[in-house]
């Protein structure tokens, strides 16, 4: 059996749900929530404009997944 190709032509990003949610993170910092649309996390991430919306409905719905996991980051480490 022929290896897995990591091309443009075939969808394997890996683990593209966290992928974008580390997107979204680098972009608020760099940008603020302003300038945050799933296009731009979509080029940030190096995927397709469309690929985003095969995780998340929404800008609504990919900025509560960055908030889950801020508030998993507090709720592990309280001293902070």
């Amino acid at each position: 059996m022929p290896p897995l190709t990591t091309s443009k032509a075939t969808y394997h990003h890996g683990d593209l749900r966290t992928a974008l949610v580390h997107s979204a993170l680098a972009l608020l910092e760099q940008e603020g929530a302003a300038a945050l649309s799933m296009r731009a996390v979509a080029r940030h991430a190096g995927v397709t404009a469309a690929a985003p919306y095969r995780h998340y409905q929404d800008r609504d719905a990919l900025m509560s997944a960055v908030a889950a996991g801020g508030y998993r980051e507090l709720a592990q480490d309280p001293g902070s």
